[in-house]
This record gives C-alpha cells, structure tokens and sequence, in this order.
C-alpha cells in the first residue's frame, strides 16, 4: 500500500514515522516544498529570545533521520493539484499515485488581506521569512508588531531583549486573550505595559497601511519609513489548492470525522488543516498548536487501513516564558463560561513558591459551580513554573473535586516541592466554596 503524507512539519513528520512504525512493509511518502523538513515555526522568537544561536538549530527532523526509518522524503517537492477521487496528486516531480493520502500541508499567515496589499510586511512562520526577518532587523531601531497572542508577545519579549523599540498592536483590550482572562493577567500586562521601549496599543486594528505610514482604527498614524512592521496575526489553513473537492467547515477549516477521514475516501486531514474536539464541551474548536498536530498525527496513522481509534478530545494547554514571567495555562477559561453547559466560577489565589521562598505563584481555578470540577487553571510566576501545568492538565481530565485538594497534599508536594499550597485554608470551607 502507498500512503503520501503532504507537509513536512511536526504534524506530517510524526505521522509518517508511526503510519511506518505499524506497517513496515507500506510504501510511505512524505512531500515536502521546502529544501528542509522539520522547521519550527517558532524559530525566529527562539532566536531572538536566546533560547538557540541560529535559525539552522530551529529543526526538530532532518531528512536523512527521517529516511533511516525507511520513509520516502521529498523536498523540493511541491503539489500542484489535487485529483482526490482518481487519487492522484500533479507535482513538480511529476503525476503520483497513492492508495491513502494524508494531507499535513498546515496553515499560513498569508489570510490577511492587509498582508496581501502590502509586501514588506515582514513574517516568520518559516526559514525563509524568518531569515528575511532577521536580516532586516539588523537596519531598523523599532519594530511594530501586529497581533498580541501567543506568537506576537514571544517576538515582542525577544525584540526587547535584542533593544529594539516595540509596539503591539492588538485588536482585543489585553494580551494572550485565547489563553488567559483578563482580571487574571492584569498585573503582567501592566508589568509588561512598565518596561523601557515597550508601548501596547489595544483594542486597534491596522486600518491602512504603505510604505511609509501606518494608520490605526483609532485615526493615529505611524510613521514608518525607519521601521519594521512583523505580523503576528492569528493564523489560518489555505484549502484554495483542494479546489473545492473537500467539504469544509466555516473557519476554513477542513471537515473530518472522528477517525480524520475527510470528505473523499482514502483522504485524510491533520494537524493545523482541522478542528479537533473539546474535552469540555460539546464543541470542535481551532487550535493550532504542536501538541494538537502530534496527537491528530498518531490517530490518524491508527486509522489508515481500518477506522479503529477516535481523536481524543483535547484541553488547550500553553506555557510561555515573556520578559521576566512565566505564564501558563490549561482548560476552560472564566470568560469561556458561556461555551459550558453549566455555571461557571473561579477562584485567584496567590502563595509562595515553596515554604523557603518568597517569591510567589499566582494561580486561577476555574471550576464547575455546581459540582466543583476543576475546569481551568493559569499560573504566573517569576519562578519556572511551566512544567507543572501539565499535572493540572492531568486532574482537569481525571475531573477532580476541588473541594479535596486539601486532602492530596502528597499531589501538591509533588507539583511545586515543599509545599502544599496553603489550600487547606483556601478550600477548607467545604460547600462555602462556591461563595468564593
């Protein structure tokens, strides 16, 4: 049997290696555009923040590792068009046949209109546009970022910490709004808001833009003829080249069934092409993120001659280190309330990071009101504290009572060392809790 995998990133890569880790004897492909496969899009943020030397050490997958475990790999390689239902794929090594086809091919910061009308906005979700960035960066004192989530505040910490002057533009009123609530987030938003060369401008879009000004929703214009403008806007999959052979959902993202078969026999979709189902609620949501793209890989790889393992419904989990602090979070937010079909309520609490330590964790439980699962959590702290959300993570999916942390001390002491949170005294108000 011939399986092609399109998309060389961790979604495709990591298919492809178990697809040939359970059928040794299928013939697997893996396409690729790009000279290299393996790329992580984070790289450039990477870079600047100090975390590698180069964008070379920004790979997680070589070629040459990838075809010791006996898999096709073809860079350079790009698909022209799609015949689905001849399975067939045109590309620029000629007409290839395949009995499975997975399509890994990813997503793009290239759906904004304003990106299309103006060329020198710069990118970096790729080596080529990260270099493009860096190299560009060495001839401007002041970057202007657009877009405050996940990816335009890791950039906006590294820029800082190469000395550039920066703004961020966001649409919403605060930062890293898909992951954290805004009561929680005030006091590293106005901490951040404090920080020489760094200025927010929140609830703007960029209403026009040329080449040498840059005119906000609010009528400000900002020159700049001496800048650099870096988009960080959300990202989004580009289904153009599928023509219209694939049924699609209103996001523009790919429609799967559970199993991650499309539309098209024999055709399936992973990674940042797809939604993926909420462990919360009843919903599939967009969530482009690389523990999504791996675990949508292995399924899909279980699935590829028989249906027999649905996706798992996931949480929405990200650590992140910005400036000074480390910020994670897991599951429902309090402002995501509205998406759970019962009443939602939290609690902020603020305790050393260990009983020889002044230094200190702030953490938000969110929790259902009615029978007090853990639903969410956010931590930030000075401290590295990133690892531990995963434990959290854990106790949403094993719907723990919060009302019994104070009784599993041995499951704190293990989380954050010598400690146990002083949640005996936060939750130790029994059904008072929902009070709180």
């Amino acid at each position: 049997m011939k399986v092609i995998i399109v998309g060389g990133s961790f979604a495709g890569i990591h298919c492809a290696i178990k697809v040939k880790e359970l059928y040794p004897s299928f013939d697997v492909v893996l396409i690729e555009k790009k000279t290299k496969i393996g790329y992580i899009p984070s790289g450039l943020s990477m870079l600047l923040n100090g975390e590698i030397d180069s964008l070379e050490e920004a790979y997680f997958m070589t070629k040459k590792e990838l075809e010791k475990t006996g898999i096709n790999v073809l860079t350079d390689t790009e698909v022209l068009s799609y015949d689905f239902k001849g399975k067939t794929i045109d590309t620029t090594k000629g007409l290839m046949s395949f009995d499975k086809l997975v399509l890994a091919t990813g997503s793009s910061q290239k759906s904004s209109k304003m990106e299309d009308d103006f060329d020198h906005i710069k990118t970096y979700k790729d080596k080529e546009s990260a270099e493009q960035t860096l190299n560009a960066l060495s001839n401007v004192d002041e970057v202007i970022v657009i877009g405050a989530g996940q990816a335009g505040m890791e950039l906006a910490s590294g820029l800082i910490y190469q000395g550039k002057k920066v703004h961020v533009i966001e649409t919403m009123d605060y930062p890293l709004y898909k992951y954290f609530d805004k009561d929680f987030l005030k006091s590293f938003y106005t901490a951040t808001g404090d920080i020489p060369n760094m200025t927010f401008h929140f609830s703007e879009t960029v209403k026009e833009i040329d080449e040498s000004r840059l005119v906000l929703s609010n009528g400000k214009t900002m020159n700049i003829t001496d800048k650099m403008v870096l988009s960080a806007n959300s990202v989004r999959p580009e289904l153009s080249i599928f023509n219209h052979q694939l049924r699609a959902n209103s996001d523009n993202t790919l429609y799967v069934d559970d199993y991650l078969e499309t539309s098209v026999s024999d055709v399936y979709a992973i990674g940042d092409l797809i939604q993926v189902p909420s462990f919360l609620f009843h919903a599939r949501v967009y969530a482009p993120l690389i523990v999504n793209a791996v675990q949508t890989s292995m399924t899909c790889a279980k699935n590829i001659v028989k249906k027999k393992e649905t996706l798992r419904p996931m949480l929405k989990t990200v650590g992140i280190k910005l400036f000074n602090h480390y910020l994670a979070s897991t599951g429902l937010m309090e402002s995501e309330g509205f998406l759970y079909d019962a009443e939602v309520k939290s609690v902020i609490i603020t305790l050393p990071i260990s009983t020889v330590s002044k230094k200190e964790v702030s953490i938000k439980l969110v929790y259902d009101g009615k029978n007090y699962h853990l639903l969410g959590v956010q931590l930030i702290s000075k401290e590295p504290i990133l690892d531990k959300i995963n434990t959290f993570a854990l106790m949403i999916k094993e719907r723990i009572d919060i009302r019994n942390l104070s009784q599993l001390p041995h499951f704190y002491n293990a989380v954050f060392a010598n400690t146990s949170l002083g949640l005996p005294d936060v939750f130790g108000k029994g059904d008072d809790l929902g009070e709180i």
